[in-house]
């Protein structure tokens, strides 16, 4: 009876530890050269999945920022609505692109 209470013991301890690691990327590629543009702000759009995408965005962004070159930075969420309707939400950092600075 204690051998198995031991052997419970243990393997409880051992998912408890398996079980709370936490991940992390394994790569990276958050490097981001920061003297060829300049941030211009933050653009949202909520947009019906069937309606959304890069384009989409990029024209609100140009809306908001008409000097917008590019947006970077893009993130998408979903949000249900009534009757199981589903939309995005969209955003992303608006940049334009300047001279490098001379060195």
């Amino acid at each position: 009876m204690k051998t198995k209470l031991f052997v419970v013991a243990v393997m409880v301890a051992a998912l408890l530890f398996v079980g709370c690691s936490t991940f992390t990327p394994m790569q990276g590629n958050n490097v981001l050269a920061t003297d060829n543009f300049e941030v211009l702000g933050r653009v949202t759009l909520e947009a019906a999945t069937n309606k959304s995408g890069f384009t989409l965005l990029m024209d609100e962004a140009k809306k908001q920022y008409p000097e917008a070159d590019d947006i970077i930075n893009i993130l998408v969420d979903g949000k249900k609505g009534p009757f199981g309707k589903v939309e995005y939400i969209m955003s992303a950092v608006v940049i334009k692109y300047v001279s490098p600075t001379a060195q």
